[in-house]
This record gives structure tokens, sequence and C-alpha cells, in this order.
């Protein structure tokens, strides 16, 4: 069966040496019998989105497995607007992140109004964090206001998943993306609410293992078709991955 890992990070991790190019991820990806990932740059989420987003295009082009997701950071708004503007248009490009300096605190949709416009044109997924309820009640709030956007939660509220699949529930342009909390309720919970068919596989590779989230899913009780969209159907029609091959 194949897999496609929908959240995971270029750089950033702790341990020098781990995820610092496209042949490492490869790699990684491989041992753990991952055929296809999402990359962000955490140099675009930590420094500067400009010079991370574009480091992370140059590493990602001619390697067919890996995408790029766009940080774009709202503390520096000029700068992402320009990487918006420069890189968005790519095939390599399947999304845009938005963060801020603390990533678990709530996005405000006054500060994320400019991005999320600039973005329009591209009609490509927006991935937002929300690692406990305050962030996914302030991402409901931008998923209702900017309904033209399909909405990705990353972590889907972490321990407070169910708070985030009650906003999914409210809103049909969320998606949930399946790391965070491990804990085996999550995925059967979501799936009776809202349906295997908005469920991405993600796992914030390399602070977690994928082999954690995977076991998560092998240990829930899903049926096999469930099994196979949450691990890579849903994420090649959501991310429009036939097109970027």
């Amino acid at each position: 069966m194949r897999i496609f890992d929908s959240h995971t990070y270029l750089e950033g991790y702790l341990v020098p040496g781990i995820n610092q190019n496209a042949g490492q991820v490869s790699n990684f990806m491989k041992a753990r019998g991952i055929d296809g990932a999402v990359l962000m740059s955490s140099r675009a989420v930590q420094a500067d989105p400009l010079s991370g987003n574009r480091i992370l295009k140059a590493m990602i082009d001619g390697v067919p497995e890996l995408y790029g997701c766009l940080v774009a950071h709202l503390n520096r708004v000029d700068a992402s607007l320009q990487a918006i503007k420069d890189l968005l248009g790519s095939k390599k490009f399947i999304g845009v992140m938005l963060t801020s300096t603390n990533p678990s605190e709530p996005l405000h949709p006054l500060v994320a109004d400019e991005v999320l416009n600039a973005c329009r044109r591209y009609q490509k997924p927006i991935f937002l964090p929300t690692p406990n309820a305050a962030c996914v009640e302030a991402a409901l709030v931008l998923a209702k206001t900017y309904n033209m956007h399909k909405f990705v939660f990353l972590g889907m509220g972490g321990s407070d998943w169910r708070t985030g699949i009650a906003a999914a529930h409210q809103s049909v342009n969320i998606v949930l993306e399946t790391s965070g909390a491990l804990d085996r309720a999550k995925i059967p919970a979501a799936i009776e609410m809202i349906g295997s068919h908005r469920i991405l596989f993600g796992s914030a590779m390399p602070a977690h293992d994928p082999v954690a989230t995977l076991g998560l899913l092998e240990d829930s009780d899903i049926t096999q078709n469930d099994y196979r969209r949450i691990l890579h159907e849903n994420a090649v029609k959501l991310l429009n991955l036939d097109a970027a091959d």
C-alpha cells in the first residue's frame, strides 16, 4: 500500500545532520516505507520565509517523490508575499502553511488576511498548525471566513483532537492531518464524524517518527478502504499530485 506523508520538515532537527537535504529526507522515508512527502522549511518557520522557501525549492526540484509547502510567516508578511509571488506558481509547491513566532498561539484573522488573499489565485490548500483547542478555534474562523480555500489542520488539535473533529464537522473545507496526540480513539472518531475522505496521513517528521503515526493507524479499528484513503488517495486528490507529476 502506498504511503504519502503530508507533514514533514526540512532541517530544524536538534541533532545535526538530520533532514538537512533532499537525499537525507528520501533515505529516511524509504527506510520507513513512505513513498512521498510534503516538506516545509524549518528555516522559513524560524528565520526567513523568503530564503527558506527558495532553498527548499532548489532542493526538491528534480526529486519526484518530494513536494514543498510554502511557509508564510505572519510576522514577516512582506517576505512571505514575495515568496508567494515567486514560488507558489510552481507545481512542486502544493500548498501554503501559515505560521507565526509562536505556533502554539492562535493565528489572528486580521493578520492572516493579506496572505490568504494573495493565495487566492493559486487555489492551493492552506496548512494551519493546530496543536491545541485555541488554535483550532482560530483556524475555524479562518476556514469559515475564507471558504474559497481548503484548510488542512496540522495535528488536528493535539490532545484536544475532539475540538479539531468538531471544527471539521462545522466547515466542509477543513481536512484533518493525523500527527499530534497518539490516541487510538481519534482516527475512528474522526471517520465517524467527517468521513475518511477528509483525513490526511502526516507525521511532523523529523520531530516525530512516522512509524509512531503509522502504528496509530494500524491499531485503529478502521477498514482497508479508509486506511488506503488516509495513507495516500486523499493526498493525491487534495494536493493534485497527478498534475504535479
